[in-house]
């Protein structure tokens, strides 16, 4: 493949990506911000800053209007929030994982998730951690809903996925 475009926006390394599910948006995470980039035209349409430190993981919810992102530092609590990409306002701060969170996933309410099942029509997203935990949140509610024990090492990354019955 060739490059198509470059994205420079950022005043510090980028340490994660994510594109939308329509594919017209790409979300990159950096130290304390994200920006938002439409695809056509090249340009940084949203920068939603409130981290602590550098964006490890971020997650778009399926319907592209909201992101998910975490930070973290090897033996500091990490955060997940969650954002409104149109007006760039922190929706959610969720607050658990004892040490810094490493990756964040999304997966649709009203599916049959191998994880939970949200009550509300927004989204529930999932995050791993350096203190060897998963967590599984309700975003409408910022609660934690489960917590996954069992890892003997930090959790770097998450993922989720929809079962079809």
């Amino acid at each position: 493949g060739e490059c198509v475009a470059t994205l420079k926006g950022h005043s510090q390394y980028v340490t994660s990506v994510a594109i939308s599910p329509d594919g017209r948006r790409v979300v990159s995470g950096s130290y304390k911000t994200l920006k938002v980039w439409d695809v056509t035209t090249g340009r940084c349409v949203a920068t939603l800053e409130g981290h602590s430190g550098s964006v490890l993981s971020v997650a778009v919810f399926p319907d592209g209007r909201s992101v998910v992102s975490c930070d973290g530092e090897w033996e500091k609590p990490g955060v997940v929030k969650v954002w409104d990409v149109a007006t760039g306002v922190c929706l959610a701060t969720l607050k658990g994982h004892s040490k810094g969170v490493y990756g964040v996933a999304v997966f649709p309410d009203g599916g049959a998730s191998c994880l939970v099942r949200t009550r509300r029509s927004r989204c529930g997203t999932v995050s791993g951690s350096n203190d060897k935990t998963l967590k599984v949140w309700d975003v409408a509610t910022g609660k934690c809903v489960a917590t996954l024990q069992g890892h003997s090492e930090r959790v770097r990354c998450a993922a989720s996925a929809v079962l079809l019955c």
